[in-house]
């Protein structure tokens, strides 16, 4: 019986595991004068009102310092954003971490 139920859960998983769909690569840019970091989360979607980037948490030195939640992406390629992260100082280690709406999560680690 147990052999029979996983069986079932494993096939029914099998298609949300295949649909995964993260951001391909997050590229991190940061202009200290300003303590402005540029994220681009390159995620190619064909309709940014129903499938984009939900969620984009910004960690510095593995603190949480801000969390955003775009309604929908603002280019098909890309979700692009520039936040003011005064946390930033110069030997930071900052990683963000971006979440498709449908499934999928990537993140990416840079030390400024």
């Amino acid at each position: 019986m147990k052999t029979y139920i996983f069986t079932l859960v494993l096939i029914f998983s099998l298609p949300v595991i295949v649909n995964a769909d993260p951001p391909k690569k997050i590229l991190l840019n940061y202009t200290a004068g300003t303590h402005t970091l540029k994220i681009e989360a390159v995620h190619p979607v064909k309709n940014v009102q129903k499938h984009y980037i939900d969620l984009i948490s910004i960690y510095v030195n593995g603190k949480e310092v801000k969390t955003i939640k775009p309604q929908t992406q603002s280019d098909k390629e890309a979700e692009i954003l520039e936040v003011v992260v005064p946390q930033i100082v110069n030997g930071c280690e900052v990683t963000v971490k971006a979440q498709c709406n449908e499934f999928g999560t990537k993140k990416a680690t840079q030390k400024f």
